[in-house]
């Protein structure tokens, strides 16, 4: 059984280090050892396309008394998920699927509420470019990144696996991951911090 010992991390919170024959090992912030073990699979597809299911569900049904924070929820877990997704080639040149238009219409509606909640962003944050600001959208961010998901999930359910993950991925990094991060961020900023 290997010992513990407390030390104070990070502003002040008490993190666990678990000293073992060998290397230091520090739990919630042992990330890059479980990345370099952490096999990008099947299992991490099923888990993404999971996630996916219940962030597309959430936007497809009337948003509750908390739905800035169960925004900021499902971001999140879309974002940290699809880091781990496995890379894959595409064979799909037709693009993504369209989405049933019923069920886009009901994602339109439910997400209505979060448009017109304008932050101020920049598309490139590198510390020496002279970039003005622009203004980002959370109800747009939801939205786009609904679309981009839940055209993948459409792919996914037709058997297209390997089709769908390549199209997550790809769009995880050029579209929907940015509009993702944007609105946790404004989330956060704009209504989470803000309830004590």
């Amino acid at each position: 059984m290997p010992k513990i010992q407390s030390t104070w991390g990070f502003q002040g919170r008490s993190d666990v280090q678990f000293i073992e024959q060998g290397p230091t090992y520090r739990a919630g912030f042992a990330l890059d050892i479980a990345l370099k073990r952490m096999e990008r699979s099947a299992a991490s597809a099923a888990d993404f396309a999971e996630v996916a299911r219940g962030y597309c569900s959430w936007c497809e049904n009337p948003p509750s008394a908390n739905a800035n924070v169960e925004a900021a929820f499902w971001l999140g877990r879309l974002y940290s998920s699809a880091l781990m997704l496995p890379k894959v080639s595409c064979e799909n040149e037709d693009g993504l699927p369209d989405i049933p238009s019923e069920t886009l219409a009901r994602a339109i509606a439910n997400l209505a509420p979060f448009s017109g909640w304008y932050y101020r962003e920049v598309f490139d944050p590198h510390p020496y470019r002279t970039e003005v600001p622009g203004m980002g959208d959370i109800g747009d961010d939801l939205l786009d990144t609904y679309k981009d998901i839940r055209a993948g999930l459409v792919l996914f359910d037709r058997g297209e696996v390997d089709d769908a993950l390549w199209h997550w991925s790809f769009l995880h990094l050029i579209h929907w991951g940015r509009h993702a991060v944007g609105a946790m961020y404004a989330l956060h900023c704009l209504a989470i911090s803000q309830n004590e």
